[in-house]
């Protein structure tokens, strides 16, 4: 069987891509302009023009209908928030019991109200929210900004009415809020239930006039929203809030064209309804430009475009063969070469490129130089603790066991004080021993710190006093090991222990929006001001062997290899008011610095 040959139309293809592909950019341009730009527009211009003006009138409203649906999205998603708000609400178990429960005095009412902040939580999480009410009948409950008794005129209110309609499903009305002189707002309006099913409730959400009126005042054309029953809920023009949107659409007398969508929910009974009003002069007035412009733009072009593509092409093809040299040396490993093309063109902007990712490529392997030197270094500065905690362990199950050993025996003889604070030293040494490289939670050293405070001060009696930070505070946070209770033990040893009479350790945290500061504070004999010096100059030398304040240097330099040279130790003090040492983290996402 023979094979088909190519047609001549794909011979002639070919042969006439084989030629391009040989020919210089400034030639192709030329080509090109004349085979597909010239002869095109000077065919096509006047019949393209013609239908301009129907595209015009088209494109406008089609416009005008893409911004309905961005606006739509926009609501909708703004709306879904108290939507979401509610369906969490409707199944806290914790308001069920709070609001359903009945009290005997205003102080159980007051304390269970304190441990209930669900609803300011959310108003801080959703600015879009304005309010949240619970109406209840209670009678044993107290009102307050966000708890309310149902009095009889809330029941005769037409949303409280279509709210029991509903049955469990939301209501979207325009409620009156009691916080804010019955200023009307757009509410969720929602019956809540117990597991029986049994009514307590009727949950209202208002959503924040100023966030709908902002998605509104992005429409070119006057855009409102309203009710099932045609009340107008939000507008461009705020006089109409209240008011039926036939009254508005009745005093239109211009022709215009109105654009209308719905807004339903999942678990709403009813919908919101958004009509924009495109005036038939506007889109008309818009065809009549484009019309204008397309004549003068066929007209122009052809004249104007045969002696700029000559000066184009020219300009073009020579930058394109200086930046293709430039790529030939960087390809050829010379990273400190820059391309020297300038202008705002596509071009220019590729060299700009060009050179970004060359310096980009440098940059990228001096970090990863940097980062296996600091790497190694981490490695390095573990390495010598854990060598140096191993050579202070003679047995370390012999010193458990026989601390252990201790604790029981004071037991069994009535010292209980003994007992707790042999088990906080076993607990103590243990951590130290142990301790690795990984992260730790900050409550655990909190813990860690606790106990080594507990053992100072039985040993110091009265004269230690220490305050700690509320672990919750910290909770979930992620630190290297040890590094507040070598901090804390410094204080004690240089600070108080050296002073007449007693002594205060304050420990305590500040969050910032991107760093955690916990401070170490002690009244102490405090650091002259040379000495200071001195101390705080050794914190960054690797070097000191002196062994003076080496748990203050441990720390700094752990933290400023792990976090970054920005992080770690910061020392103040004043000869006889004691020493500040604020310890400076990072703080990411998670919780984690």
């Amino acid at each position: 069987m023979h094979m088909p040959s190519k047609g001549l139309p794909s011979r002639i293809r070919d042969a006439f891509t084989a030629y391009m592909n040989n020919v210089r950019t400034r030639k192709k341009l030329v080509f090109s302009y004349l085979l597909v730009v010239f002869l095109p527009v000077l065919v096509v211009g006047i019949l393209l023009t013609n239908t301009l003006r129907e595209q015009a009138v088209n494109h406008a409203v089609d416009q005008a209908a893409n911004n309905m649906n961005k606006i739509k999205r926009q609501i909708e998603e703004t709306l879904q928030i108290p939507e979401g708000v509610s369906n969490t609400i409707f199944f806290d178990r914790e308001l069920m019991e709070i609001v359903s429960h009945a009290y005997e005095s205003e102080s159980e009412v007051f304390q269970a109200y304190r441990g209930y902040d669900s609803f300011t939580t959310y108003m801080e999480l959703y600015k879009d929210i304005a309010d949240i009410r619970l109406y209840v009948n209670n009678e044993t409950l107290l009102e307050n900004w966000s708890i309310f008794r149902t009095d009889s005129a809330t029941e005769a209110s037409e949303w409280f009415r279509k709210g029991l309609e509903g049955r469990g499903n939301i209501v979207w009305e325009h409620v009156p809020n009691p916080t804010k002189e019955q200023e009307e707002h757009l509410s969720l309006v929602r019956q809540v239930f117990k597991l029986d099913m049994d009514y307590i409730g009727m949950l209202v959400i208002s959503v924040k006039p100023g966030s709908l009126y902002a998605i509104l005042e992005q429409e070119p054309f006057e855009t409102l929203i309203y009710t099932d029953g045609g009340e107008v809920v939000a507008a461009k023009d705020r006089t109409w809030i209240g008011k039926p949107i036939q009254d508005y659409l009745d005093l239109k007398e211009e022709p215009a064209k109105l654009l209308v969508e719905s807004i339903e929910f999942e678990s709403s009974v009813d919908r919101l309804h958004m009509v924009s009003i495109v005036p038939e002069e506007t889109i008309l007035k818009d065809a009549r430009k484009v019309s204008l412009i397309a004549y003068a733009i066929v007209a122009s072009s052809l004249l104007a475009s045969c002696a700029l593509i000559l000066i184009f092409s020219s300009a073009m093809s020579k930058r394109i063969s200086v930046l293709s040299q430039d790529m030939r040396k960087v390809a050829r490993g010379d990273l400190k070469h820059y391309s020297l093309i300038q202008g705002q063109d596509e071009i220019g902007q590729l060299s700009r490129h060009f050179n970004h990712m060359v310096e980009n490529i440098d940059d990228l392997m001096s970090q990863v130089r940097k980062a296996d030197e600091s790497r190694h270094e981490l490695e390095l500065k573990q390495r010598e603790i854990r060598f140096k905690m191993l050579a202070n362990q003679v047995d370390p199950h012999f010193l458990f066991n026989a601390l252990e050993t201790v604790r029981m025996k004071a037991h069994c003889n009535g010292e209980a004080e003994i007992a707790d604070i042999v088990k906080s030293l076993g607990t103590l040494l243990r951590n130290n021993l142990e301790a690795g490289q990984g992260d730790v939670s900050f409550e655990s050293e909190l813990e860690l710190t606790r106990m080594y405070l507990g053992i100072q001060h039985f040993r110091f009696g009265a004269k230690l006093a220490y305050r700690l930070p509320d672990p919750a505070e910290v909770q979930g946070i992620k630190v290297l090991p040890l590094l507040l209770q070598p901090i804390v033990e410094n204080a004690i040893v240089h600070g108080i222990e050296r002073k007449l009479g007693p002594g205060l350790v304050d420990v305590c945290i500040v969050m910032e929006p991107e760093k955690m500061l916990v401070a170490v504070k002690d009244d102490g004999v405090g650091i002259e001001a040379g000495k200071l010096r001195e101390l705080v100059a050794s914190l960054d030398d690797p070097e000191d062997d002196s062994g003076k304040r080496i748990g203050l240097r441990n720390v700094h330099q752990r933290m400023k290899l792990h976090y970054g040279p920005e992080y770690g130790l910061l020392i103040t003090s004043r000869p006889g008011h004691g020493t500040t040492v604020i310890l400076t983290f990072p703080k990411g996402e998670h919780s984690h610095v």
